[in-house]
């Protein structure tokens, strides 16, 4: 039998007691949820119908075992996982616990690793498991039994809003919330904390949100709890925290309505209506909460209006009604809406009056509605909002160059079109914020005939400069010719429609102890940043983990939560402005017919450095210079993407599909980890122009792979197939160039089941595969290269 052979062969053990498993205690017992770290509700309700079975037994945890410090928390029977760790290689196999839906007990399979050594480990999920299904998997020597991960298992991230009145819907947020990763079933639970609830019929299910309407219950704190069906009891996730209030912020405001005629407004676009306005609003403001009524008409303004507290502005649509902003200003159109604000039915047109201020000047707010609305702010922001919290945007308009949010929270922009003018830079720039949801909007150039009618492509750009940020979800939306359209105008390394540019972050070295959740250095100052900071292990011991950092006393960081192993003295650590708990799902982003002609960074889906836990799934991607990009820097950054997913997207008519490398610096650190656990499963890409993967080098030492998965992706009609060398987002230029031996490197990257058909592109000078780093290791197995000139057997065996 082949060493390839016996890497792959798998032994079946019917779970029956202690002859097979000596790690069970006894024949008879049963495991907890508990004993895997699993929480449960209190009391536990009955599962309802259709869960599935799941009974794993007990497993006794030695001291002596290898250990799973991070691994791939989706994938189904024969797909792989990846993983980092302690003494996964060498004669360390792994059990699987797998369970039939509908059987009375499951059973266990042991497997070889595919490749391991002493940071990362990928391990085939055997291909007899039942579909589908929550899988427990943990490491063994010998007799020495690791802690047990699930894979598939629910996990919940955030609730949006995380308060709420009876009859709104909300939504949980995270990541394989629905059985099966569809969207046909997930289970939702809600309850008091001490008490008994109920079951909550989801209005809306993917496997990244499920909403649902909130019961009739009375005001108070509450529990929700939601399960996708798999894994029996082990299968709940939760609590997450939601407030029930027996109003909504806006509550009342419709039952004192003034009329903003009855104190002069003319609304005839010609008449001064600033000083009525005024007076109309501190009316208002004296009988807060108050609607003030905007008839149909053009009110003109000349100086800035400042916005109550809980004050309604409601206009009869925003095509009908326009406050206009008739005379430069020095600042904003409307500011100082702290609490309780609506805007609702009206147009805002600045009317160009603000030169490059915000039209809406609103930093700090809490709870902000703006419902079908139209913010006219060419060449300007629409609005500027860091560290607003409860901001709702709804069926509105914003023509604009962007927007800033820096580090709020709990924001919601749904059903929007945006319009972007002036080389806008992005709809929304985020600086360390968290709990951000965009659902349903629709980007495109304000006007594609006017030359300032322009934005440069970015849905969203995310900057560490306020520190970590957590918890985002895209999904549903739609973009038009996003892109720089003329590169002797703007600057063209811009276009990235998602863009994480996580690159605030430091090597920390000093390490002296650490226990379950601290760390402690020779010195150690809390983070001045207003998101703080993620300890992130980048090398040594525990590489691959991050944990947010939640107070810092004595020079110890108190972690979030504990870590899966523990570092010691070969750690290496970062102090990073990390961006994590991240999903992409079903967006359509269109570039420009140009991706082609010129160099840009035209892009559906960037991941640059601390980037950890984001999947992009189910995206429709076209005409990009390069469809989706995961980078790495080893810099004194230390920036490093891990634990990352790009799955079931479809990249059409595009330059290159996956960019997967390094870039963007002069110099590096040996030993940091660039990249590890990242899987890019299951993606179809057709007619490229140019590379398949670009899987590219610098010339810098560190930032090394390990652990990269390829698997069952199919790529058609394209010149280059596959190509590991230097600098391959540059324009080819005729022959690819071999990166210095000092390079980046890519340990351990398996190819599996990918298909490459050199199609109907360019014969003349194809490639399927090309390496040029002959220190990156691989293994191919079921991968197929055809129709190239060369490189049709793939990578070989090392």
């Amino acid at each position: 039998m082949s060493r390839f052979t016996k890497c792959l062969a798998l032994i079946v053990v019917a779970w029956v007691g202690t002859a097979l498993l000596p790690e069970v205690s006894k024949a008879d017992d049963k495991a907890q949820p508990s004993d895997f770290g699993f929480p449960l509700p209190n009391p536990e309700p009955e599962l309802p119908q259709g869960v599935d079975a799941f009974d794993p037994p007990v497993f006794r945890l030695s001291p002596s075992a290898p250990a799973i410090a991070e691994i791939t928390r989706t994938a189904d029977h024969d797909e792989i996982v990846s993983m980092t760790g302690v003494e996964l290689d060498g004669a360390t196999s792994f059990d699987v616990f797998s369970q039939p839906p509908s059987s009375p007990e499951g059973s266990v399979i042991s497997t070889s690793p595919l490749r391991a050594d002493d940071t990362a480990a990928t391990v085939l999920m055997p291909a007899s498991l039942p579909a589908w299904s929550m899988y427990l998997i943990r490491p063994k020597r010998d007799d020495a039994g690791g802690k047990a991960f699930a894979i598939n298992r629910t996990e919940s991230w955030w609730l949006g809003p995380d308060n709420a009145v009876p009859g709104a819907t909300i939504s949980v947020y995270g990541r394989n919330l629905a059985r099966s990763n569809g969207t046909s079933a997930s289970f939702i639970y809600i309850k008091p904390a001490n008490g008994a609830g109920q079951y909550v019929t989801p209005v809306s299910i993917n496997p990244f949100k499920v909403d649902f309407k909130v019961p009739n219950l009375a005001a108070g704190s509450y529990e929700v709890w939601i399960h996708n069906g798999h894994g029996g009891r082990f299968g709940w996730s939760g609590p997450l925290n939601l407030a029930i209030a027996d109003q909504s912020p806006w509550a009342r405001q419709d039952q004192k309505m003034i009329d903003v005629r009855s104190f002069g407004a003319k609304g005839d676009g010609v008449t001064d209506d600033t000083a009525a306005i005024e007076a109309a609003l501190t009316a208002a403001a004296s009988v807060a909460p108050a609607t003030i009524h905007f008839p149909a008409g053009v009110y003109l303004i000349e100086s800035v209006l400042r916005a109550p507290d809980n004050v309604h502005w409601l206009g009869d649509g925003m095509d009908a009604t326009e406050i206009r902003l008739g005379k430069k200003v020095s600042g904003s159109m409307i500011v100082d809406a702290n609490r309780n604000a609506q805007f609702e039915k009206l147009t805002l047109n600045a009317n160009g009056n603000t030169g490059t201020t915000p039209l809406l000047w609103i930093p700090g707010v809490e709870n902000l509605r703006l419902q079908a609305m139209r913010l006219k702010a060419w060449g300007a922001p629409a609005l500027e909002a860091h560290d607003a919290s409860g901001l709702y945007i709804d069926s509105s308009e914003l023509i604009e160059n962007g927007s800033f949010y820096g580090n709020s929270r709990q924001i919601f922009m749904t059903n929007n079109r945006f319009r972007m003018t002036g080389y806008g830079e992005s709809v929304v720039a985020l600086w360390g914020g968290r709990e951000f949801s965009m659902v349903g909007n629709d980007l495109a150039n304000a006007d594609e005939n006017r030359d300032d009618g322009h934005g440069i492509g970015r849905f969203f750009v995310a900057q560490g400069h306020a520190g970590s940020m957590e918890n985002m979800y895209w999904g549903d939306n739609v973009s038009h010719q996003a892109a720089p359209h003329n590169c002797n105008k703007v600057d063209c390394n811009k276009g990235e429609q998602i863009c994480f540019e996580m690159v605030g972050s430091d090597l920390k070295d000093g390490f002296k102890a650490a226990t379950a959740n601290t760390v402690s250095f020779s010195s150690l100052a809390a983070s001045d940043k207003a998101g703080g900071q993620d300890l992130v292990i980048v090398g040594g011991r525990g590489a691959g983990q991050h944990r947010r950092i939640v107070s810092v006393n004595d020079n110890t960081a108190t972690l979030d939560k504990d870590w899966n192993v523990v570092p010691d003295d070969t750690s290496r650590f970062a102090l990073a402005a990390a961006a994590s708990q991240v999903a992409i799902y079903n967006n359509t982003f269109q570039g420009r017919p140009s991706y082609f002609k010129h160099d840009s960074d035209s892009t559906a889906v960037l991941l640059y450095g601390n980037v950890y836990d984001a999947v992009v799934d189910r995206n429709n991607i076209s005409q990009m210079r390069h469809g989706m990009m995961t980078v790495a820097l080893s810099s004194a950054n230390g920036l490093s993407p891990y634990f990352l997913q790009y799955s079931n997207n479809t990249v059409s008519d595009s330059n290159s599909g996956l960019y997967v490398g390094t870039t963007f610096t002069d110099s590096g650190v040996a030993g940091v980890w660039g990249g590890l656990g990242n899987v890019y499963r299951k993606n179809t890409f057709n007619r490229l122009a140019h590379i398949g993967v670009e899987f590219e080098s610098w010339g810098y030492n560190g930032a090394d792979y390990n652990g990269t998965v390829f698997e069952g992706n199919r790529f058609t009609n394209l010149k280059f197939g596959f190509i590991d060398a230097f600098q391959l987002m540059w324009t080819y230029t005729g022959s690819f160039k071999a990166p210095p031996l000092y390079s980046s490197r890519k340990y351990n990257t398996i190819l599996y089941k990918n298909v490459f058909e050199r199609g109907a592109a360019l014969g003349k000078g194809s490639v399927g595969f090309k390496t040029l780093q002959p220190k990156n290791t691989w293994l191919n197995f079921g991968s197929t290269w055809t129709g190239f000139e060369s490189g049709n057997k793939g990578p070989a065996k090392k």
